[in-house]
């Protein structure tokens, strides 16, 4: 079994600020990030540094949780670039966010459940970034209470 490693911390603690710091140093790797830009969550691939709007105004192809809307065809993006990547020989697969959406089986869902499935077949490590308050229910939910390792960033 390959490893998984999981980035925990606050709402709004930086997280993904400080993986992106993290990855910049690092080499062979790809996933995506869900940056926070001017306020609104967008959707940015690694390896192609390409940046796509998440959160939208607009209710058309949406998906909404409590006071936002998210493009369900930029989740479909985001997924299939993920889905590409693990195809190539990675060192590290980064998925940033896991929230209250994939543990309903919607955003990033299915692509997660497929990861996780088929990561024996590859070589990669996983950074998984989860809420700290969604944490153990994300170990539930995927069956990893006793498969991961906590990610620390240097």
């Amino acid at each position: 079994m390959r490893e998984i490693y999981v980035y925990s911390g606050p709402t709004k603690s930086g997280k993904t600020t400080h993986l992106m710091q993290w990855a910049a140093s690092q080499k062979n790797l790809d996933g995506i990030f869900q940056p926070v830009i001017d306020g609104k969550r967008f959707l940015y691939h690694i390896s192609s540094r390409t940046l796509r709007s998440l959160e939208i105004d607009d209710n058309e192809n949406s998906i909404t949780i409590g006071n936002y809307k998210f493009s369900i065809d930029s989740f479909k993006w985001a997924g299939d670039l993920i889905l590409k990547a693990v195809n190539d020989e990675l060192a590290w697969l980064i998925i940033d966010e896991i929230g209250p959406l994939e543990l309903e089986g919607k955003g990033l869902e299915p692509v997660i459940s497929k990861v996780l499935e088929i990561r024996k077949n590859y070589k990669f490590r996983i950074i998984f970034v989860v809420r700290e308050k969604l944490l153990d229910q994300f170990l539930a939910h995927y069956q990893l209470e006793s498969s991961y390792q906590k990610f620390e960033v240097a």
